[in-house]
């Protein structure tokens, strides 16, 4: 599917994006942090770039990767790129999707539906499931 590792947390703002880096450092996990569906749309790519360098930096020795969601429109996906967001993930046409790859310095994953705990769900349960992740 991709070169993404896993575990992936659904993130809506910079309160949940902390939470869930600082749970995965703390079960020396790695993480994979995605946007809400569509939030290139939304809060745009480069408040999301700002979210996910802002966690780097309180969190230097976590190992963190970012997924910005385009939803289904590929001009929020370019903005993306422009931005500088590493991985990107779009629901489109194979076609599009290979072109975003050549263009891209990251991963460009489809809208194929991901493994991911929504941080909306709350914190509370971020540690179990990441730690039934580990088993899997």
């Amino acid at each position: 599917m991709n070169g993404l590792s896993g575990p992936f947390l659904i993130v809506h703002n910079i309160g949940h994006a902390r939470d869930a880096v600082a749970t995965a450092k703390e079960l020396g996990r790695p993480v994979t942090l995605v946007s809400a569906p569509g939030a290139a749309a939304s809060i745009g790519p480069e408040v999301f770039k700002k979210i996910i360098d802002a966690v780097r930096n309180e969190f230097p020795t976590a190992n963190v990767n970012a997924v910005l969601d385009c939803g289904s429109n590929p001009g929020p996906a370019l903005q993306a790129i422009r931005h500088g967001c590493e991985n990107i993930r779009l629901d489109a046409e194979v076609d599009v999707l290979n072109k975003l790859r050549d263009m891209a310095v990251g991963e460009v994953l489809d809208g194929a539906p991901l493994d991911a705990y929504d941080m909306a769900d709350g914190s509370a349960g971020v540690a179990a499931w990441l730690q039934g992740q580990e088993k899997q």
